[in-house]
């Protein structure tokens, strides 16, 4: 109906004020494209959308981008998994404004982001290879998440309280002065825990600050988290439920970025720091205990030049890597088996984007790589995009990406696991077509990919009748994955104008296939998690003057597990323009389900506020 509805008013359309995407620039670190004009399957979370989400965390909000899979071991991300069209949650990258993210350990720590969510401007998913554009560990996509300091000088202070001793309190000041900028934020959540041993502490600081230089901008951005939470069957067998975790995550980064005629260029410095610390018995750290740091030191230079022939990009990245730790085994503390590893990695990327009789545009591409530990290799990567419609843009794209193994899968030993040395990294090649429709408050895209693995690693507990009967760490594993995506977003308020009640709504389908080439030996751990298909709804409705309630439905159908359905919703109230306040609620019919081993909380109601005070 309402469909009809819309199909019988178009004529009436006038200026777009819900569907802005044709005017958002996606966040590449070199060749930079409007969204209208890429030839990439991206979702672009703005922070408008987050706002009036019913939401607290990241993992959460991207719980909501069709063909990402979130994975949360407890709640608003206090520890969580991303996956993006059917990949492992090793295989995503993440990054806060052009700087990786990766953990070297092991992908588990990657959605440890040192930020303020109230922080967040934007959040850009891409889906597919991202070799080409970000370099390893983007092989079944990357995630930007992207943080700007207001102009105006302001105080955000916003706070929430809800079931199970939850809460949560966030401080902004921005302090902007002629020729420099600069935002301070702070965050603290905590939580009684939903069931035994779930309770949490969370909290953030993170300043991002800018200044001009000559014909540039100099930014500095140092982030923290610090996170303890019990962690009941997170890990080990869910019989299991005394277990505990510490994870401090710390980031320090300076990002130069100058312009000058034709020219662009962007440099980074940064250092990540990643402090690990697990204990398998909470209130008897003697039984068995793990305490890790990771760090991470590298620069990256990207430079992009407008010619007669189009855009050419070029950059380069060198980053290090170290892993330190001890352990305790019964009572008894010595080195672990991952103290004191180190590679190095060195990339080079080339691409070019041109035009073809004003029509077609085409971007080629390669990442050159060395490993230390894996020696040299190349991906190359296209896109190919066309308007043959003016609203409507035909693409498709192909690319090569790879994964190193992380020092956990190589080395890491226990009396229920084993790593493997001599694993070799993944690889995919990885191809796309899609079409996009965008005008009038109308967004569509309808999408098919398919990415070949090969040497996919996985852990593989071997049969019973093996005396080993623990998990290994393999390259067993070639999969061949196959998707369709369907997605179709309008927002009313440009045919209605914005006292229309209905203000917008969205529908998204996502089905996955993969085939294995090659039947693992044992039970998998990670490749038969999946996502078979993914159906997520949602709209916003105006309820009355100021008052705007958001209602979000997802139906997960999950290989291995049955089918549920999640209802969340918020409304927001609007007192004054710098006052807000909010009811939300999550998993609203109560229903049953499991995150990796973990029972997830039931129905959960939060309330909440958000001022903004001018100074």
């Amino acid at each position: 109906m309402i469909l009809a509805i819309v199909a019988t008013s178009a004529a009436r359309a006038q200026g777009d004020t819900t569907i802005v995407m044709q005017d958002i620039i996606i966040h590449e670190n070199r060749i930079q494209t409007p969204f209208r004009e890429s030839s990439r399957n991206i979702s672009v979370i703005t922070a408008e959308e987050l706002r009036a989400m019913p939401v607290q965390s990241l993992p959460e909000a991207l719980s909501f981008v069709p063909g990402v899979d979130i994975r949360q071991r407890g709640p608003l991300g206090v520890q969580a998994d991303i996956g993006i069209r059917g990949g492992t949650f090793e295989q995503t990258l993440v990054l806060l404004n052009g700087i990786k993210l990766t953990d070297p350990q092991t992908g588990h720590h990657i959605m440890n982001v040192p930020v303020n969510f109230d922080n967040i401007t934007r959040i850009e998913v891409l889906k597919g290879p991202g070799a080409r554009i970000f370099g390893q560990n983007a092989f079944a996509g990357a995630v930007n998440i992207i943080t700007e300091i207001p102009d105006e000088r302001k105080i955000s202070i916003s706070g929430y309280g809800g079931r199970f001793k939850t809460g949560g309190l966030r401080l902004g000041i921005a302090l902007p002065t002629e020729g420099f900028k600069q935002y301070v934020s702070a965050s603290h959540d905590q939580s009684g825990g939903y069931r035994h041993n779930t309770d949490f502490v969370m909290n953030n600081i993170f300043y991002h600050a800018e200044t001009g230089i000559g014909k540039g901008k100099l930014q500095f951005m140092g982030g923290y988290t610090d996170r303890a939470f019990g962690a009941n069957g997170f890990y080990a067998s869910p019989a299991f439920t005394e277990q505990y975790e510490e994870v401090k995550t710390g980031l320090l980064s300076l990002i130069y970025q100058w312009q000058s005629g034709n020219w662009k260029t962007s440099s980074r410095a940064y250092y990540r720091n990643n402090r690990d610390y697990y204990l398998f018995r909470r209130e008897n750290p003697g039984v068995y205990t793990n305490d890790h740091t990771t760090q991470t030191m590298a620069v990256e230079s990207d430079a992009a030049f407008t010619n007669a022939l189009g855009i050419t990009g070029i950059g380069f990245e060198y980053r290090r890597e170290y892993i330190d730790g001890t352990w305790v085994r019964g009572s008894v503390e010595s080195p672990s088996n991952l103290d004191g590893f180190s590679r190095q990695n060195a990339g080079f990327f080339l691409e070019h984007r041109m035009k073809l009789f004003n029509l077609v545009d085409i971007t080629p591409g390669v990442y050159f790589n060395y490993n230390s530990d894996f020696g040299t290799d190349y991906f190359p990567g296209i896109d190919i995009g066309a308007n043959i419609l003016p609203d409507v843009r035909m693409y498709a794209n192909a690319g090569k990406s790879y994964r190193v193994p992380t020092f956990y899968d190589q080395h890491y030993q226990s009396p229920a696991e084993q790593g493997n040395p001599n694993l070799l990294p993944e690889s995919a090649i990885s191809y796309e077509m899609g079409f996009r429709f965008l005008r009038d408050g109308w967004m569509a895209e309808v999408n098919y990919f398919q990415r070949n693995g090969r040497n996919l690693i996985d852990w593989i507990q071997m049969p019973v009748n093996d005396s080993s009967n623990i998990w290994q760490a393999m390259n067993i594993q070639n999969v061949t994955a196959r998707g369709l995506e369907l997605s179709l977003a309008y927002g009313f308020s440009s045919i209605y104008g914005e006292q229309f009640p209905l203000k917008s709504i969205h529908v998204s389908y996502n089905h996955l296939d993969q085939i294995f080439v090659d039947e693992a030996p044992g039970l998998s751990r990670y490749t038969l998690e999946f996502i078979r298909a993914q159906f997520i709804a949602g709209a916003e409705i105006q309820l009355f003057n100021k008052c705007n309630l958001n209602i979000k439905a997802r139906i997960i159908d999950r290989i291995e597990q049955s089918t549920y359905t999640l209802i969340d919703a918020r409304t927001n109230y609007q007192i004054k323009p710098n006052l807000g306040v909010y009811l939300e609620g999550t998993n609203l019919t109560n229903a049953f389900y499991t995150e990796v081993m973990t029972p997830m909380p039931g129905r959960w109601l939060r309330a909440g506020f958000r001022i903004d005070l001018g100074y």
